[in-house]
């Protein structure tokens, strides 16, 4: 459908939100896991994790309420995914399956404490 009236809806994702039950177990998860420095709490019901190219909503307004979804809904880039794995598995980060290897892209799947699926993923270009 197309119509003469502009459209007001930018072309880009500008966040994602991850909904959490426990904030302060979700910051410091997050933070550790991307190296990026937080104060101690107690926090809001939203907590912003500002990368590079959009940011992450931590949001426990439905603490208690919400289902992780079954899949992961967004991926974080890695330029190394083999040092990646290891970070994660020293980090005692929960990884489900395997280290997944195709001719253009790697990743591998983990998942968050309140199991939330996210992918690291590196791209072979």
């Amino acid at each position: 459908m197309t119509t003469n009236t502009p459209v007001p809806i930018q072309k880009k994702v500008a966040s994602v939100f991850i909904h959490v039950n426990d904030m302060e177990k979700a910051v410091e998860w997050y933070s550790r896991l991307l190296d990026i420095p937080f104060g101690s709490g107690p926090y809001d019901k939203i907590y912003s994790i500002q990368l590079e190219n959009l940011l992450i909503l931590l949001d426990s307004h439905r603490s208690g309420q919400f289902t992780p979804a079954g899949q992961a809904l967004f991926s974080i880039p890695t330029d190394d995914i083999d040092q990646t794995y290891d970070y994660l598995k020293s980090m005692k980060v929960k990884v489900i399956g395997e280290l997944e290897r195709f001719p253009d892209i790697s990743f591998v799947t983990i998942q968050d404490p309140d199991g939330n699926i996210l992918m690291i993923v590196q791209e072979v270009i």
